[in-house]
């Protein structure tokens, strides 16, 4: 059994794990509209929310009402969406964002590859001098403002990977686990015991995660310990095959719930995204990508990752403001991203 420690030179970030977690979840939440359905069996009545995408509230989503048309238009272009999970709840530092990745959807081909951007990356602050962690951008330009902290990691992204980023969505990465517990829990095959002595917990110490082999009921909070952990012989490919589980298991009971029978459950999770959610896109967007997200096999979802293994970053110890600081920066020389430019055009007309 291999145990390996969370905290030393990451090769990737400690929450790539929840990666495609979030993405179903955030789109699923384009299910909303059945509670409106529920009363009035119109699809095109969406729940009236607020407008406007900043506010006081937290609860920031465009919404608009859907078409025929709408949808036919939707379907016939190609979008790049930036999603972002920052930690939130009672970590360390609740506003990086961890997990960085573009949603590449390609309507006329009906299909969804992913981007994964490290969390490490060095990158040259947007319209300043210095040098962070990608991360750190939009909690860097939160201090004026949280349109400012966007518009400084979407602009690095675009900068990164050559794509132009049409819509985005920022979840809290610690409400994922509410929102498991909301429609119930899932039940999963755990194929050998975990027995995990050093998982890390929010404040950066450590706890045992411990899971017998067998058919298990998993909670929120276990769940994302089954898909973090990296206690297993097989390393970060029992953690892929553990992560496909969940996904299988969340996006069964997402489709199985009723806008009546289960309505308090729907009414949970949107109550739990109406906190916690930060997205440009319409209810109508997301609606209509779930509609193509929960028609795909999830293992067929293809996802490029920028990391070690694909030769395009190599590890770099760099002071970052007084400290030195492990960081990934980008070959064959930092902040120099033609490589990855050309292995992301490649990787999206495959």
């Amino acid at each position: 059994m291999v145990e390996e420690d969370y905290n030393q030179e990451p090769k990737s970030s400690r929450w790539n794990s929840l990666l495609l977690v979030v993405f179903v979840v955030v789109m699923a939440v384009a299910n909303i509209w059945m509670i409106q359905k529920a009363f009035s069996g119109n699809d095109g009545d969406l729940p009236k929310l607020k407008v406007n995408v900043f506010s006081a509230s937290s609860f920031v989503i465009k919404n608009s009402q859907q078409t025929a048309s709408d949808a036919a238009g939707f379907f016939s272009e190609t979008r790049n969406i930036l999603v972002l999970g920052k930690s939130g709840g009672s970590y360390i530092a609740p506003n990086l964002t961890d997990t960085i990745f573009v949603a590449h959807i390609n309507g006329p081909a009906k299909k969804i590859q992913l981007i994964s951007i490290p969390r490490d990356l060095a990158v040259k602050i947007p319209g300043g001098n210095g040098i962070t962690k990608i991360n750190a951008l939009y909690q860097i330009g939160l201090e004026k403002s949280e349109t400012e902290g966007l518009k400084l990691i979407q602009t690095k992204v675009e900068e990164i990977t050559g794509l132009k980023i049409d819509s985005f969505a920022m979840f809290d990465l610690a409400s994922v686990e509410k929102i498991i517990d909301d429609i119930g829990g899932i039940n999963v095959f755990v194929k050998e015991d975990i027995n995990d002595t050093r998982f890390p917990t929010p404040t950066g110490g450590y706890e045992i995660f411990r899971l017998e082999k067998g058919m298990r009921y998993l909670d929120g909070k276990t769940t994302l310990k089954f898909i973090r952990t990296r206690n297993s012989p097989g390393g970060d490919f029992d953690r892929i095959a553990r992560q496909q589980q969940v996904l299988m298991a969340l996006k069964g009971k997402l489709l199985s719930l009723n806008p009546v029978w289960n309505f308090g459950k729907i009414w949970s999770i949107f109550r739990t995204v109406q906190k916690n959610l930060r997205t440009d896109l319409s209810l109508s967007d997301m609606k209509n990508i779930w509609s193509l997200a929960k028609n795909i096999d999830l293992e067929t979802i293809k996802t490029f990752s920028i990391n070690a293994d694909s030769g395009l970053i190599a590890d770099q110890k760099m002071v970052l403001g007084k400290s030195a600081a492990y960081t990934l920066v980008a070959k064959p020389k930092p902040f120099d991203y033609a490589n990855i430019k050309s292995a992301i055009n490649n990787f999206l007309i495959k």
